[in-house]
C-alpha cells in the first residue's frame, strides 16, 4: 500500500465531510470487504433505464399501458427529485466543511471528538465548486491528540470505493492541483507590481 500511495498527489482543499462508526454488528453482518455504500441516483438511473427499454417494447402491442407506466414513471421520479431536494437540503447542513489533505487513497482532517485507530467510518465527501458526492469506507490508520487545540489529527484510507467516485475524486483532485499551480504562479506576478 506505501508504494501505491506515493503514486497518488496530495493537496489541501477544503471540503464538506460526513461520517459516521460503523458498529462491529454492522461490519460482522455483512462482512465489511462485500458491502458498499449505496449510491442511490445510479441506481434509480438503472431502473429508469430498464423501465424505459420495457415500455418502449409495450408502445407498439398495448399503447395505452405504454402511457400508463411512463406516467407513473414520471410520478415517480416527481416524487424522488423532492425528496432528493428535500436530501440535499439536510447534507448541505450534516456535512461539516473541514480543511482536509485529499488524495485518490485516503485524507486527514482535524476532528473534535476521539475516533479509534483501525476502526471502520462510513464516509461522504462533498467536493467544491462542483458539488460531487464521494460515497465511501475509510479505516483510520492514525489518530493523534493535538494538545494545543484539543482536537484529533486523523488520518484514513479509503475503502470499497466504487471506480466511478475514485476518478470523480482524481479528476477533482487534479482540477484543483492546477488551480492551486496558477494561483502560486500569480501571487508573486501581484507583488512585484
Amino acid at each position: 500500500m506505501g508504494q501505491e500511495r506515493r503514486r497518488f498527489f496530495r493537496i489541501d482543499d477544503t471540503i464538506g465531510v460526513a461520517y459516521r462508526q460503523l458498529t462491529e454488528e454492522e461490519l460482522e453482518s455483512s462482512g465489511f470487504e462485500g458491502i458498499k455504500p449505496v449510491d442511490a441516483l445510479s441506481l434509480i438511473a438503472s431502473f429508469d433505464n430498464k423501465l424505459a427499454n420495457l415500455t418502449g417494447r409495450l408502445r407498439g402491442p398495448e399503447p395505452l399501458l405504454a402511457e400508463i407506466f411512463e406516467t407513473l414513471n414520471l410520478k415517480l421520479n416527481a416524487v424522488i427529485n423532492q425528496l432528493e431536494l428535500d436530501s440535499h437540503l439536510v447534507k448541505r447542513v450534516a456535512h461539516k466543511v473541514h480543511e482536509v489533505n485529499l488524495s485518490a487513497c485516503g485524507m486527514a482532517f482535524f476532528i473534535d471528538e476521539p475516533i479509534d485507530l483501525g476502526c471502520t467510518i462510513s464516509l461522504e465527501m462533498s467536493l467544491k465548486p462542483s458539488n460531487s458526492t464521494i460515497l465511501c469506507f475509510a479505516t483510520i490508520v492514525a489518530s493523534d491528540y493535538i494538545e494545543e487545540d484539543g482536537h484529533y489529527y486523523v488520518r484514513m484510507d479509503f475503502a470499497n470505493m466504487s471506480e466511478h467516485d475514485q476518478e470523480v475524486l482524481i479528476q477533482h483532485i487534479v482540477r484543483r492541483q492546477g488551480h492551486q499551480l496558477r494561483e502560486s504562479r500569480i501571487e508573486p506576478l501581484a507583488e512585484g507590481e
